[in-house]
């Protein structure tokens, strides 16, 4: 039988409108058993949904928040603004990581400036970031 490694994390969320980076960075997750549960929104609007839909599990709750600077309808500053308003609980207990490809100054200068974000880590994902989060 073979021994198996539990993972880090219960349940992790990857908020990113780009279905090919989602599904990457999922997989990512999944190869170095980071995460037991992988919840993938294309939206930060349904991420929200199921946030607020699940407010009172904090079993169903994420972890951690991988999150996309720029979606859509509400990009990621938008839907951190949101999550603060009505979850101040749940933003404590869950890492949020902006994942992005900007390297636009004036997105890494807000990203320092906000105590809720834990990393902000440039695209394309590597397991470094696992590394790194674990050692926050």
């Amino acid at each position: 039988m073979l021994n198996q490694v539990e993972s880090s994390f219960e349940r992790i969320m990857i908020i990113d409108d780009d279905d090919v980076d989602a599904y990457v960075f999922s997989k990512l997750i999944s190869k170095n058993n980071f995460a037991q549960n992988i919840l993938k929104y294309n939206s930060a609007e349904k991420a929200l949904n199921y946030i607020i839909e699940n407010k009172e599990n904090q079993l169903l709750m994420p972890q951690i928040i991988f999150l996309d600077i720029y979606m859509p309808n509400m990009n990621g500053f938008e839907f951190l603004e949101n999550l603060k308003k009505v979850f101040k609980k749940t933003i404590r207990n869950c890492k949020i990581i902006i994942v992005s490809s900007s390297i636009d100054d004036s997105d890494i200068s807000r990203v320092k400036l906000d105590n809720c974000i834990s990393l902000f880590a440039v695209k394309p994902v590597t397991k470094k970031i696992f590394e790194d989060l674990i050692s926050l």
